[in-house]
């Protein structure tokens, strides 16, 4: 019988389960897609009581596989989606839909948010951008255009306090990795900041306490351990913010171990010690879930989903093998892609420039086939991350980046990503979309008392792949990357 923890990895497309052991193995999983709601352009939502629909049949799920396999759950924790907002009830009933990270209608508030405090202040204080992607745009939109929702609202929660306070039934509880999207957070204290709270005059007991992501936040209720099969009393612990658990699952926990997370984004995440921190102009910097330590991050919006747009105009098909194919494709196409430069900023330049664009194409002629197309996106991606590493300062990355998420799973993307930065790429053994399950259930193995603390559990997970930089192709890439900046008007930045 092997003992496993459940985690709960509760995205914005939908909820994952799994069971992972304390060595980071996953022994199953099982998924399940939640609604987006845009009730108005440049709007966001999603209901708070179907995620919890839908957590219960996933951890259901989970509890059959564990029976079947005769493993022993002995813990449940989370990886959540990170600066989303609603606001409950007394009784821990929503008021409001959860309005999404993604949603602007907070944009209107900017103007007064800067009134209040100075921009570069707040960026010092919170580690924040003054924009809509930190909770506190919409909180204080709620106060001035719903305010009866707002004032009915006895405390303000993000999915990871929402799906504890009904696993346990107790007070809201947050982790600081997920604390800090609220945009609230003195980075440096570790704690609400009172004078952020003073100058938005916002209400900070309001706001859910502040826990580490290896603590207890309680015991499983009685009635969902019925409802889901999982054992009574089961403990349940914190977690943490989707991207710092990816982070410590490919082994981002320490100064130096940089990640990057080739997700529908890629997100870049640079640990660094929190005394360690300055003001580094835009990148975001939150709590990580190592106590301690500070994740600076840089965002490539377009990552996956341009690779997704692209199997979609070349109908590849949606089966499990088209990333496959279009990898395959690619590798026929020499460095450069005969002369073809994409720039998939559909969503925008990400950092530090946070800048709206359309795609960008040059150098496109009739010789160009699908491969190219494919290699031209993947070049694109890894010119943009180049670009985050050369206004990064130098000591927050070593000379190796851990590839994670979907897009670590191609070959001649890790070698196409090496070949452009300089930099070697290891792409950890097991699943690399596994990583957001490995960080949240190492934090509670911590937690159990299996390891000292989440460093030591995060370990140097074993590469199952290790692509270093081909010295061919430096010239290439470097009269690339000169083109990219042009194409994309950042030549001066």
């Amino acid at each position: 019988m092997t003992d496993v923890v459940c985690v709960v990895d509760a995205g914005t497309t939908g909820i994952r389960c799994a069971l992972v052991d304390e060595r980071g193995e996953v022994h199953g999983q099982h998924s399940r897609e939640l609604a987006v709601d845009h009730p108005q352009p440049g709007r966001a939502e999603q209901s708070l009581p179907a995620m919890w629909e839908v957590t219960v049949g996933e951890l259901r799920a989970m509890r059959a596989v564990a029976a079947q396999a005769g493993h022993r759950v002995v813990a449940l924790t989370l990886s959540t989606q990170r600066a989303s907002v609603a606001g409950l009830d007394a009784d821990l009933r929503p008021v409001t839909p959860l309005v999404l990270w993604m949603d602007q209608r907070g944009a209107s508030e900017l103007d007064a948010l800067r009134a209040a405090v100075d921009p570069d202040t707040y960026s010092r204080v919170s580690g924040m951008p003054l924009s809509t992607m930190p909770a506190l745009a919409t909180l204080v939109w709620l106060r001035t255009h719903a305010p009866e929702a707002y004032a009915a609202s006895s405390s303000f929660v993000g999915v990871q306090e929402w799906l504890l306070a009904r696993l346990t039934g107790g007070r809201p509880q947050v982790d600081r990795s997920c604390a800090s999207w609220y945009g609230l957070l003195d980075l440096h204290a570790g704690q609400w900041s009172d004078d952020l709270l003073t100058a938005f005059d916002l209400d900070g007991a309001r706001l859910p306490e502040l826990r580490a992501a290896t603590d207890v936040a309680g015991a499983l209720r009685d009635e969902v351990a019925d409802a889901t099969g999982l054992p009574r009393g089961l403990p349940v612990y914190v977690g943490g913010g989707d991207q710092q658990c990816s982070a410590a699952g490919g082994g981002g926990v320490r100064p130096g171990a940089a990640t990057v997370n080739l997700g529908t984004s890629a997100t870049m995440v640079f640990p660094a010690a929190v005394g360690d921190v300055v003001d580094h102009a835009g990148f975001v910097r939150a709590a990580h879930v190592v106590e301690n330590c500070v994740s600076v991050e840089g965002t490539i919006p377009a990552c996956g989903s341009a690779l997704r747009w692209l199997r979609t105009l070349l109908r590849y098909g949606d089966d499990d093998t088209a990333y496959e194919r279009m990898s395959a494709d690619a590798r026929q196409v020499e460095p450069g892609a005969r002369g073809l430069l994409f720039a998939p900023t559909m969503a925008g330049v990400g950092t530090p420039h946070w800048t709206a664009a359309g795609g960008r194409i040059d150098g496109l002629d009739f010789t160009h086939g699908p491969g190219a197309l494919v290699r031209a996106t993947m070049e694109g991606i890894a010119l943009q991350v180049r670009d985050v590493l050369r206004h990064l300062p130098t000591d927050l990355a070593g000379p190796t980046l851990t590839a994670i998420g979907g897009g670590a799973r191609s070959e001649v993307f890790g070698q196409i990503l090496a070949d452009v930065t300089g930099r070697a790429i290891e792409v950890p053994a097991g699943d690399p979309q596994a990583a957001p399950l490995r960080g949240a259930a190492l934090s509670a193995w911590v937690g159990l008392g299996r390891y000292p603390d989440l460093a030591h559990a995060a370990g140097s997970p074993a590469a199952a792949r290790r692509h270093l930089p081909d010295p061919t192709t430096v010239p290439v890439y470097d009269a690339l990357y000169s083109r990219y900046l042009d194409v994309t008007d950042l030549a001066a930045a």
